[in-house]
């Protein structure tokens, strides 16, 4: 995977721009990579918006901004997740208005696309992003734990300077070098041919990726990153009814909170051996006897909240589906329960003895002169 492009670089903009020649850089960008305007490469004008997006998300906010010049990209790592800088991380939803105007959404990016969709949920308060740094974490729990709801300790990652190092990332009883390629700019000029003239362009150091200082011995904590990740665990209440992906807001504002920002927790249920989840409602197999199936039975079938008696009546086929009434799972935006279906497949003997062959062979003779 390549190494990412300076964000200064992929808004065309020097190191001291103000936050208005950001948004500025940034509407030039966004209007020239209008989805409606690259219809023969739309993936790629995505891709571009989506790069010029994170550096905008960086360089306009003051304190993502810092780490980034003294740490480059590292320094903001800890603001996304695994997988990197996605939509869900773009907290200046409010700055696009400014720019693009209110119809944003619509006559912007188009229906249907990409960017309405996400945008549009988050316009309309479906999905909240605050504007400060978000923290993430995830909490696997059963499908029981989902049904009657669960506290959970979760581990919520932060970003401490390294005590080691003091935050400048080298080896104690030594310090960082100022680029002797740059000068200790982060920045270098590239001259480019084009036509019959020549182009400046400024971009990041290649020695010393855009910080301006490179360290010759690490430290060992940090490995030159300057900041270390900790974990402060905290206790979340997972109410009954979460199914896989549901993704939970812990807000720092409640009195008992020790968490200086609020803390989005997504649940992951496992599957079950038993159960199959369909929303609030709850599926399994049950196996019967030929006998029970064609003179009728009673059945126990087990639930999420103990074992069922289900009648089964003369004449059942397999693949027969049978309907537990509430007996799913509890619906988490309002009120009762699902249902439980069970599936009914009918056991056909094997290893037949003497005598069932012969009782059999008789009942199929019954059959037949029907």
């Amino acid at each position: 995977m390549p190494d990412k492009r300076d964000y200064y670089e992929v808004l065309g903009i020097d190191k001291n721009a103000s936050k208005e020649e950001i948004k500025t850089a940034y509407r030039t960008l966004a209007k020239k990579f209008h989805p409606d305007l690259n219809k023969d490469n739309p993936k790629l004008a995505e891709e571009k918006f989506k790069e010029m997006s994170e550096a905008y998300e960086v360089l306009i906010d003051d304190n993502k901004r810092s780490r980034y010049d003294q740490y480059g990209h590292a320094g903001v790592a800890s603001d996304f997740g695994k997988e990197g800088f996605t939509w869900q991380d773009f907290s200046h939803v409010s700055d696009l208005e400014d720019i693009f105007g209110h119809n944003i959404f619509s006559d912007f990016f188009g229906r249907g696309s990409v960017f309405s969709d996400f945008f549009g949920r988050r316009r309309w308060g479906f999905f909240e992003q605050p504007e400060e740094q978000i923290k993430r974490a995830l909490v696997e729990i059963t499908l029981e734990q989902a049904y009657r709801g669960v506290s959970a300790e979760v581990a919520i990652p932060r970003i401490d300077i390294c005590e080691s190092c003091g935050g400048n990332g080298a080896k104690s009883g030594t310090s960082p070098d100022v680029c002797s390629h740059c000068k200790g700019k982060g920045e270098v000029k590239q001259e480019q041919l084009q036509g019959f003239g020549r182009i400046i362009k400024i971009g990041a150091c290649p020695v010393c990726k855009g910080r301006g200082k490179v360290i010759e011995h690490p430290c060992p904590t940090c490995h030159g990153n300057g900041q270390v990740q900790r974990f402060d665990k905290i206790t979340v209440k997972i109410p009954p009814g979460v199914d896989n992906g549901t993704t939970l807001r812990i807000s720092a504002d409640k009195d008992d909170s020790k968490l200086k920002e609020d803390v989005y927790v997504t649940v992951s249920v496992q599957s079950h051996s038993v159960f199959q989840r369909k929303g609030s409602d709850i599926y399994l197999e049950k196996t019967i006897a030929l006998t029970g199936a064609a003179l009728g039975t009673k059945a126990e079938v087990p639930t999420l909240d103990g074992n069922a008696v289900m009648k089964i009546p003369p004449g059942t086929q397999t693949d027969t589906l049978f309907r537990l009434r509430g007996s799913g799972m509890p619906r988490l935006k309002g009120h009762g329960h699902g249902d439980q279906y069970v599936r009914v497949i009918v056991r056909t003997p094997k290893n037949l003895t003497k005598r069932q062959r012969v009782l059999l062979e008789e009942f199929e003779a019954i059959e037949k002169e029907k």
